[in-house]
């Protein structure tokens, strides 16, 4: 089995879910100061590539830990766009 990444990356001008924040990244640590660089992300949990529980929309609903596969085999297809003149 060929396991496909489909995760898209995380910046600050990433269409999110209406309503939902867009990202913001700050500076945390200076590695002229701290020896390190690094940043805090504020961002929704539904930003990006991510999977919602069926726990999300109805009381009664299973939750991300109860569902038995997530990972599957799937058929994957190439559609070309077509061309406007």
């Amino acid at each position: 089995m060929t396991v496909i990444d489909l995760t898209r990356g995380i910046s600050p001008g990433i269409k999110v879910f209406p309503g939902s924040p867009q990202p913001a990244f700050v500076r945390w640590s200076k590695f002229d100061t701290q020896g390190y660089d690094s940043e805090v992300m504020f961002l929704s949990t539904h930003t990006g590539t991510h999977m919602d529980a069926p726990c999300h929309f109805t009381l009664d609903g299973k939750s991300i830990d109860q569902i038995d596969v997530i990972c599957k085999d799937a058929l994957l297809l190439k559609v070309r766009k077509k061309e406007t003149s």
